[in-house]
């Protein structure tokens, strides 16, 4: 029975998908200082997710209503990651369909860009924010 009751009480603070956005296909990472729950060793603070093997990474922070750098250039396989640093919660939202899902702060999203082209975006709760990765062939 307390198992059952520690499965409920974690679902139960599981977030919500739905609402109109897509769920997130990439992995949403958290940061050490974003919660208990998270296993990253100290010092890990703010460093990006590890790129895929042979790629190069780069981060796109989220701070004072904005993408620190709206439009960044990037060789095909980068692994892109935005880390969330305003007090304000703010989604990673693609036209493609891809969708960090609610980042707070502390939490960071990693995406891998494996195909040449733009990738416009915005946030969910603040359209105003937008941003494009541009993909070259590598």
């Amino acid at each position: 029975m307390a198992a059952v009751a520690g499965v409920l009480t974690l679902s139960a603070c599981a977030p919500a998908t739905g609402g109109g956005q897509p769920e997130p296909t990439q992995q949403t990472q958290q940061s050490p200082d974003a919660g208990p729950d998270t296993d990253a060793g100290e010092g890990d603070a703010g460093e990006p997710a590890s790129p895929a093997p042979g790629g190069k990474s780069e981060t796109v922070e989220i701070v004072d209503f904005a993408f620190a750098t709206e439009d960044i250039e990037v060789a095909a396989g980068t692994t892109v990651t935005w880390l969330q640093q305003d007090d304000s919660l703010h989604t990673v939202d693609f036209d493609d369909g891809e969708s960090s899902g609610d980042l707070e702060t502390g939490e960071s999203y990693s995406r891998t860009f494996d195909e040449p082209g733009e990738y416009p975006y915005d946030c969910f709760y603040h359209p105003r924010m937008t941003g494009t990765v541009t993909v070259t062939g590598g």
